[in-house]
């Protein structure tokens, strides 16, 4: 399951909630760590909600962005894209995250973002569409 995961900067540093899991929060200095403390965060809020006997609530979030343009007014919208870390994407695609490093510069597939790779969706489409053809 996808949960929407929401990052605000803050005075100091960076907050985050998941709308969909009313009280599960985090915050953090810098970006990395509250990414890294929210995972704890929700890992530890669904599994306190197993324990209690309650229903895990699924994912019905959703994000997008709305270009307002230089003049403030409506031009458009874009879905915001799902992005996978190597290891996410390697799983999903059932291959090992270093076939899925060669296969990023093979294919053009993937970015470097930082220390790391991240994966979208099309990028799974797209190798789907290169390994089978």
């Amino acid at each position: 399951m996808d949960y929407l995961i929401i990052i605000e900067n803050t005075a100091t540093g960076f907050s985050a909630y998941a709308p969909d899991l009313p009280g599960c929060i985090a915050t953090g200095r810098t970006l990395d760590e509250v990414r890294s403390r929210m995972r704890d965060a929700v890992e530890f809020h669904i599994e306190g909600l197993k324990l209690e006997g309650y229903p895990v609530p699924r994912p019905t979030s959703k994000a997008v962005f709305f270009d307002l343009g230089e003049s403030g007014n409506f031009e458009g919208e874009r879905r915001v894209e799902t992005l996978y870390d190597i290891k996410t994407f390697a799983a999903k695609a059932g291959i090992a995250p270093s076939t899925a490093r060669v296969y990023a510069h093979r294919y053009g597939i993937g970015r470097k973002l930082g220390r790391g790779w991240v994966f979208t969706d099309a990028d799974l489409k797209a190798l789907h569409g290169a390994v089978t053809a």
